[in-house]
């Protein structure tokens, strides 16, 4: 059988490399870098677009990063550690910038992608970069058959990301979520695996 996706009990083993970037399960030597950026000064502005409102400790930081490594796709999702590969961006190599995850959603072989980056790595189409990566491991080592992404009608940063790697706006759900006292919208994306495979080289990395 195809189009399933990966086994639900399967630990994420993968490590992605791409010209600028390397995508790894994150290391607990990784927790107080990645809490510094998401826990930070910079935390509400980052923050903004994502339901979740960040790390309140390092402590919850670690605990994200432990069930990042011991927890199955099918409880947890895989997430990755978007890391400088060569020190070109950060001046220090394999430094954590922000994250990146997929997760099972509804339907085996369906799925969706969340990320967050830290605000000084921005305009540098890392993001895109990270995201192309994901997006060929699921439709191409994964046996993902489709990718979806809930995006907040306001943000128009990651709204530009996503049209940017070929995702089309489905629909959109009113008042979809509580975020900081208020009802957002919410824009639903989503890629097909022949959409993804016709796009080709153009935007795969």
């Amino acid at each position: 059988m195809t189009g399933t996706g990966p086994d639900r009990d399967a630990r994420n083993s993968h490590r992605l490399t791409t010209e600028r970037l390397w995508l790894e399960v994150p290391a607990y030597d990784d927790a107080p870098v990645l809490f510094e950026i998401a826990g930070g000064k910079d935390r509400a502005e980052i923050m903004a677009g994502l339901i979740w409102d960040g790390p309140d400790k390092v402590s919850d930081t670690r605990l994200f990063v432990d069930q990042s490594q011991t927890r199955s796709y099918g409880d947890f999702g895989f997430h990755w550690a978007i890391k400088d590969r060569t020190g070109a961006i950060t001046g220090s190599p394999g430094r954590a910038m922000g994250m990146i995850g997929t997760r099972p959603s509804g339907e085996p072989g369906r799925g969706d992608v969340g990320y967050w980056l830290g605000k000084t790595y921005w305009g540098r189409q890392i993001m895109a970069e990270a995201l192309g990566s994901v997006l060929e491991l699921c439709f191409g080592g994964l046996d993902m058959v489709k990718i979806e992404a809930e995006i907040f009608t306001t943000n128009a940063r990651s709204i530009r990301l996503v049209e940017s790697v070929g995702m089309k706006l489905e629909g959109t759900i009113r008042s979809a979520h509580l975020k900081r006292g208020q009802w957002v919208d919410v824009h639903m994306y989503g890629i097909l695996k022949h959409e993804w495979l016709a796009l080709g080289s153009a935007i795969s990395p």
